[in-house]
Parts: structure tokens; sequence; C-alpha cells
């Protein structure tokens, strides 16, 4: 039950983070994107969080080190190892993007030059030493910014009831922002569910995982644009705990491949540092966002195209054969396609 409300803490933490942080909360239609919102997380978002939940119950290992066995089970080319460690680089990108949205705030009213400069940089040195403790540990306690987070925003809101249809541009924007927040095949939902007790069903640890991730979005686009000190401070006290998470993702597969652990988190505050510095230059959002998606798509190749069918579908166990064939479609056509839909749009 601690471990279920732990998981549940942390995917709320990461919505709420990257929700702000990509820009999608603070919008004059707020209001507009929440149907689309629901439309993507349903399904994209959706099907993808089976993809990590197939990976630990066929393996009990997380994605760095799962990889191995499974390509070898698969007989697929050893380059397939290579998908974690894309997934590491994009949540490495995501620690720099996350960091960086206070700025633009402490800017408006901070007098102190220093603290403008260097508050992205502190937010990621604690989020480091939050990791280095141990966030397993620490998500039963923190979960309790959440409402407060939302409480804190919905005081402060400029509410805008301002509804109209979105254009194209629009809709691969929300689309684009569902994608990142929802962190979907990057790891995070494997770190999450591999400590968990195995249930008969992939669904019953996943599916609470992405409902309240949905549910958290359309309260936090319902608020919509909020300021103020107050607000800043809600968000960095998110965002510091989401960042420690994505660290702690990273560092603890890093572990697992005999890395020292100084040495694993070391490496991630440099080069989440790098990133935090690079995200101040406007082609940060796009390879940011063409890796995520390049990410996807080879996980929806490997796992519907390469992945042995009996492996894939024993790891899940569907209670329905008609829902197993449902995901499979969408994991094979819907999610590569669409997601390659708005790769080619970054371009075009």
């Amino acid at each position: 039950m601690n471990q279920s409300l732990s998981a549940i803490s942390a995917v709320s933490l990461i919505t709420i983070s990257l929700l702000h942080a990509t820009g999608l909360a603070g919008h004059a239609l707020h209001l507009s994107f929440m149907p689309v919102w629901l439309l993507f997380m349903t399904i994209i978002a959706l099907p993808l969080t089976f993809i990590e939940a197939a990976i630990v119950r066929r393996t009990q290992q997380l994605p760095l080190q799962a990889l191995v066995p499974m390509t070898r089970d698969a007989d697929a080319k050893t380059t397939w190892r290579l998908l974690p460690w894309l997934a590491g680089l994009v949540l490495i990108l995501l620690i720099g993007y996350t960091a960086q949205y206070p700025k633009q705030y402490i800017a408006s009213w901070a007098q102190q030059a220093v603290l403008k400069e260097s508050i992205s940089y502190l937010l990621i040195f604690f989020a480091i030493g939050f990791a280095w403790v141990g966030m397993r540990r620490l998500l039963k306690y923190v979960g309790v910014l959440v409402p407060i987070a939302l409480i804190v925003n919905g005081l402060s809101a400029k509410y805008n009831f301002q509804i109209q249809l979105l254009t194209v541009e629009q809709w691969q924007m929300v689309a684009m922002a569902t994608l990142l927040t929802s962190v979907l095949t990057l790891g995070v939902y494997a770190w999450l569910i591999v400590v968990q007790p195995q249930s008969t069903h992939a669904s019953r640890s996943v599916l609470p995982l992405w409902l309240t991730q949905t549910v958290i979005g359309l309260l936090v686009l319902t608020i919509g644009h909020t300021s103020g000190q107050l607000y800043v401070a809600s968000y960095m006290f998110c965002a510091v705990f989401a960042v420690a998470i994505f660290t702690d993702v990273i560092a603890a597969q890093l572990q697992l491949k005999s890395i020292q652990k100084p040495i694993a988190f070391g490496g991630v505050l440099l080069l989440g540092i790098v990133a935090c510095y690079l995200a101040e230059y406007q082609i940060f959002d796009t390879v940011l966002q063409s890796l995520s998606l390049l990410t996807m798509i080879l996980y929806c190749v490997f796992v519907g195209w390469i992945m042995k069918i009996s492996h894939v579908r024993k790891a899940l166990n569907f209670s329905h054969e008609g829902i197993y064939n449902l995901w499979r479609v969408a994991i094979r056509l819907v999610v590569p396609l669409t997601s390659l839909w708005l790769l080619l749009s970054l371009f075009i």
C-alpha cells in the first residue's frame, strides 16, 4: 500500500511540474486544451504505460539491465540495448528543462542578480541531494505537496474561461506536452513498479498511475495561469522532487551497472547542469521533443514487433484477449504513427 501511494505521489509531482514547465497550464486556452489532453492521454499515453510494465514483469529488472536478456530472447540486434541509454538522455534533458522554468518568474521580483542566475542550478543541487538520500523513502512524505500546490495555484489563479476551437499547431502542442508530461518509456514507470508486489494483471500496477496523471493534469488545466511568489515557491518544491525522481531513475540503473554511487550521482549532476544551461536556447526544446518521440517510436517497434508475442502476452496478462489485441494494434500502429506525425511537425 505504501509503495502504491509513493508511486501516485511521484507521478503527481511530475505531472504538476512538467505541465507548468511546458507552458500548457499558463496558456490562455488552457480550458480548450482539456479535451485534447484527455484524448491523447487515452489513445497514446494509455497504451504506452504498458510498455515498461511488460519489460519489468518479464525480467524483474529496470530497462537498462532488462534489455540485455530481452534482446537475447528475441534474437534481436544488440543495438536495441541502447534504448534505455537514449531514454536516460531524455531524462537528463528534462532535468534541465524543469529546472530552467522558474527563472523567468524569479527575474521579475528578485533583486539579486546572483539569485536570478543560480536558482535553476540550486534546484538541481537540492534535487540531487534528496535523490542521494533515496526518493523511495521520501515519496510517502512529500506527497502532501500535491494538494498544497493545487490549492496555492487555485487561490492565485487568474481564471480565464475562454474556450475556442484549436488550430492544428495547438493540437500538436498539446499532444507533445501530454507525451512529455507522461514521461513514458523513459524508465520512470519501471522504477515505480519494480519494487511493488507483482499482481496478476499488469493493469493493476499501471492504471492507477495513468489515471492519477490524467486527473492531476485536468485539475492543473482547470486552474490555468497562476503567478506570484507563492506560486513560484510551490512549483519549486514540486520540481525539486520531480527532478530528484528523474535522478534516482537514472542513478539506480547506473549503479546496477556497477557504477559507484558518487560517480553515478555526480555524472547526473554535471549533465543536469549542462542541460539546464542549454535549456536557455530555443533549439533545446526541439532536441528534447525529437529525442522523446524517437524513444517512444523505437520502444513501440521493439515491444510491438521485435519482442516475442508469447512473452508480451504472458507479461501483461490482460483479462481478455480482445483487450490485448486492441493494445497491440495501438502499440504497433496508432502510437508510432502519431509520434511520427508529431516528429515531422517539428521540422515541417
